[in-house]
């Protein structure tokens, strides 16, 4: 089966602070962003039979533009949402108890965000939403969140839980991926075919 996966533009971070479930909208620059993605969805001839978008605004924002590309309404589902930060979100990184913030650099995917979500979590959901997906056989679609793109990286195509690539991910990074079963498994092979809008670094 085919999977596209494409994250969010640019948010309305003013602030520059944590957000994972925040609903924040996108960014003013939105204009200038989506029409890049919809030519990298023409251009890859993304033709899915089943379309499915994180609930959060910033996803569904992108994913109304998409529609009218691939000639399919999106269905949210908050399985392929953006990981829970807890009392993380609004917060700016800086600013996080340094003990809290030491615990996270030592366990990047399986820190327990305080009231929230460990990013172990989230390959959970991730897995339960993908099964569904791979039982329908359909080329599919998502536009989602980098956590959510990771996830699959994680758990699926091999990359190291030592890797954390949640981090790395450009704003609208556009990427396929190939899923075969290898003896009763499912393995995916990846490629990032729009390489997006580039986001400044993590300030940790």
């Amino acid at each position: 089966m085919i999977l596209w996966t494409i994250r969010h533009t640019k948010p309305h971070n003013p602030e520059n602070v944590c957000y994972g479930r925040l609903d924040f909208d996108v960014s003013p620059s939105f204009s200038e962003e989506y029409p890049k993605v919809l030519e990298a969805v023409k251009e890859n001839h993304v033709s899915p039979l089943q379309f499915y978008t994180s609930p959060l605004l910033r996803c569904k924002r992108l994913a109304e533009k998409v529609k009218d590309v691939v000639n399919l309404e999106p269905t949210p589902c908050i399985d392929i949402a953006e990981v829970n930060f807890g009392d993380w979100e609004r917060q700016k990184l800086t600013k996080i108890d340094h003990s809290e913030m030491q615990a996270w650099k030592n366990n990047l995917r399986g820190y327990q965000f305080p009231n929230g979500e460990s990013f172990h979590d989230v390959d959970k959901r991730v897995t339960k939403h993908l099964e569904y997906c791979l039982q329908q056989d359909k080329e599919c679609l998502w536009v989602t969140h980098a956590g959510v793109i990771a996830s699959l990286l994680h758990t699926y195509a091999g990359v190291p839980d030592e890797d954390f690539v949640e981090g790395k991910f450009a704003y609208a990074t556009m990427t396929r991926f190939d899923f075969k079963q290898e003896n009763g498994i499912w393995k995916a092979t990846y490629e990032h075919v729009f390489e997006g809008i580039p986001m400044p670094p993590l300030e940790m």
